[in-house]
């Protein structure tokens, strides 16, 4: 494949601290969460002691999504894996899917020459 775009849904998230995604043993970083408004009733704050920062979960379920580059990706079998950012409790994923992205005839993309 091109690419590969990995969605899921994700209950709980620490909103300032988003899951990371491991492709074959390579850390390729943190998801995009997909965040609802501000006023939504699903936001819950909680500080710890001698901390004046507050730190931010979402009570619901979130969408999150994350771009797997192509040379990462083996052929056969290949090993995801999905972790909690530092400091967040446990957490659930749903609805999972990975959407790969092929060559084919209608060129949605442009190849270009070198300089």
């Amino acid at each position: 494949p091109l690419t590969a775009l990995l969605t899921f849904e994700i209950a709980n998230p620490r909103i300032d601290a988003p899951p990371e995604v491991f492709v074959n043993g390579q850390n390729i970083g943190p998801v995009a969460l997909t965040l609802p408004d501000l006023a939504d009733p699903g936001y819950r704050g909680e500080s710890e002691p001698l901390t004046t920062e507050m730190h931010f979960n979402y009570t619901g379920w979130l969408r999150a999504q994350k771009i797997v580059p192509a040379t990462l990706l083996n052929v056969g079998a290949n090993d995801l894996v999905v972790t909690n950012g530092a400091g967040t409790g446990a957490s659930a994923i749903r609805a999972t899917q990975v959407q790969l992205k092929y060559i084919w005839d209608k060129s949605d993309y442009l190849l270009r020459t070198g300089p």
